[in-house]
């Protein structure tokens, strides 16, 4: 009878652990905004209109397409994106034109869309994590949130319809823009964070796709990186196996340097 016990308790204690580890609920783009807005330190009041005669554009392509990590699916298939070109509208200053090419596997497609300010959100006082050795003393530090679609060329393998919301994290010195990397030493450091879906055109499934820079966001059980973004290794055949190996894992299967050629190749040209 104690046995018996013992062994329903154990599966028990393994469900539990089984539904932390993999159950937990990945949010909507409109619920990860949502908490955003709400738990940061971000003040409610909308600053709009103090922001929209800069040009955001340039914060968008800061950062090189090798440093901005994404995903596709469940099985968090590796996701790639290089942004071409991206144009404010001169007609409409919350309205920015982009062009590029995303990257599933060895299917590279072209895509042309939007992406629409939906509200600029500026730190309390005192609530933003400043890193102590930084002397720079920005006059405002804030998040740009848009809404953006992308729209993939119908006429290549495999495309569909990219919608969803993302985060820019910016900051203001002596009355100019700039991309925050003030906690580019932190481990956390992440920036133009994009969270949503894809629909692919022929079959309407849909599938979470999220991707940003330096990590990914919006997702559970996914990065085993600690001072930088690594996926588990459970996940290395979903396109990630190349990446692990440049960056220092498993090297049996790959010489390193290979991996980091490969990882640096121009796919987008």
């Amino acid at each position: 009878m104690k046995l018996y016990f013992m062994k329903n308790i154990i599966i028990f204690i393994l469900a539990l652990i089984s539904v932390y580890s993999f159950g937990q609920k990945v949010k909507t783009s409109e619920e990860w905004y949502n908490d955003f807005i709400s738990n940061y330190g971000l003040e409610n009041k909308e600053s709009k209109s103090e922001f929209i005669k800069y040009d955001f554009s340039k914060l968008f392509l800061k950062t090189p397409s090798t440093m901005i990590y994404g995903i596709i699916g469940d099985s968090m298939q590796r996701f790639q994106i290089k942004w071409i070109s991206i144009n404010q509208d001169s007609n409409n200053p919350e309205s920015y034109y982009v062009f590029g090419k995303t990257k599933v596997k060895s299917n590279v497609c072209e895509f042309t869309g939007s992406i629409n300010l939906k509200t600029i959100r500026l730190y309390q006082a005192g609530k933003y994590d400043m890193p102590t050795n930084i002397k720079l003393q920005p006059e405002k530090i804030g998040v740009l949130f848009c809404d953006y679609t992308l729209i993939e060329n119908m006429k290549e393998k495999h495309t569909g319809i990219l919608k969803g919301i993302s985060a820019t994290d910016f900051y203001l010195y002596n009355d100019t823009l700039y991309y925050n990397d003030l906690r580019s030493g932190a481990d956390d450091m992440t920036n133009n964070q994009f969270v949503g879906t894809c629909t692919d055109y022929y079959g309407g499934n849909l599938k979470t796709c999220n991707w940003g820079e330096y990590r990914v966001p919006n997702v559970s059980g996914f990065d085993c990186g600690v001072a930088e973004f690594l996926p588990c290794e459970k996940y290395a055949g979903n396109g990630w196996i190349v990446f692990i190996i440049a960056h220092g894992a498993s090297p049996n299967r790959m010489h390193k340097e290979d991996a980091k050629k490969a990882e640096n190749e121009k796919w987008w040209e």
